[in-house]
Order: C-alpha cells, then sequence, then structure tokens
C-alpha cells in the first residue's frame, strides 16, 4: 500500500512547472498539480539526474530539502508543501506578508507564484529557482531581481 501523502492526486486540470537551478544548471523540475475538482494540490519534483552528476562532478553538493535524491526515483510526489518550497516563500503568520505580496504583485498567497517571482533564493542553501531553464541569476546577489511575468499567471497551466 502507498503513502497517501506520495501519491498525485485526480482530476488534475491545471499543471505549473519551474526549475530548480543549481548555478546554471537546471537540476530538476518542480511542478505544482491542481484539481479544481477536490481543491487538492501535489508538488512534483523530477531530479534531470545527468546535470545533477556534472554539479556534483564540479564539487556542488546536491541535495534538495525534502526528497532523497540517492534513491534514483524519476520523480517524488508531495500531497503537501515540499520543504523545498517552504523554506523559500513567506509564512502566512508573518506580519509583513501583504508587503511582500504586493512587492511581488500579487493579489493572494500562492506559494508557486511566491517562489518563482522571487527565484525561492533562500540562506539554507544555493538552489534558485527559475521559470526556464535560461534565466540564470546569482543567488548570492546582494539584490535579487524579481521575475514579474508580463502575463496573466491566474490563467498560466490550466490544461
Amino acid at each position: 500500500m502507498s503513502n497517501y501523502n506520495t501519491t498525485r492526486i485526480e482530476h488534475i486540470d491545471r499543471i505549473r512547472t519551474a526549475y530548480i537551478m543549481c548555478e546554471e544548471l537546471p537540476i530538476a523540475t518542480i511542478t505544482e498539480e491542481y484539481s479544481s475538482l477536490s481543491g487538492e494540490s501535489d508538488w512534483v519534483i523530477r531530479p534531470i539526474y545527468e546535470n545533477c552528476k556534472k554539479a556534483r562532478e564540479r564539487g556542488s553538493l546536491v541535495d534538495i530539502p525534502g526528497i532523497d535524491i540517492d534513491l534514483g526515483k524519476e520523480e517524488y510526489i508531495r500531497r503537501y508543501v515540499p520543504s523545498f518550497v517552504e523554506q523559500r516563500v513567506i509564512s502566512t503568520k508573518r506580519p509583513e506578508l501583504w508587503d511582500v505580496l504586493n512587492d511581488l504583485q500579487l493579489d493572494s498567497y500562492d506559494p508557486f507564484e511566491i517562489m518563482c517571482r522571487s527565484h525561492g533564493v533562500c540562506g539554507d542553501n544555493h538552489y534558485y529557482v527559475s521559470r526556464t531553464p535560461d534565466k540564470v541569476i546569482d543567488p548570492r546577489a546582494r539584490r535579487i531581481p524579481r521575475d514579474i511575468p508580463n502575463f496573466n499567471t491566474s490563467l498560466y497551466g490550466w490544461l
């Protein structure tokens, strides 16, 4: 019997995907899948093993929080917000939440968009998030550029 928390939801009708980056290498994709029928969502992390190997060969630690990449699975499914994402988005309990959402030009709390628009930079590790694998930033820079798309993200990803 499989664990409920690591199985895919049913009736998925919205899929949004970004890349977990290590320097200029996309080492995994991270996808939020949503069902408007049930109101449930899951998150799927798919390592790009050839790039993980390249990153390790040049001395980078490849350790995506919340998954055991050494298991070699094709995908890691979470029916909760994975720790990788939690580390990269502001908590709903923070008093400056609405200031951050305004800065990111968001009208509501959306962990996927918060992560993408802020590039998901955090102090715990050197990874960042990019909507496309060719958008490279320096996560150690003093000021991280915002990634505010010029399209309506509330319409993005619907099937």
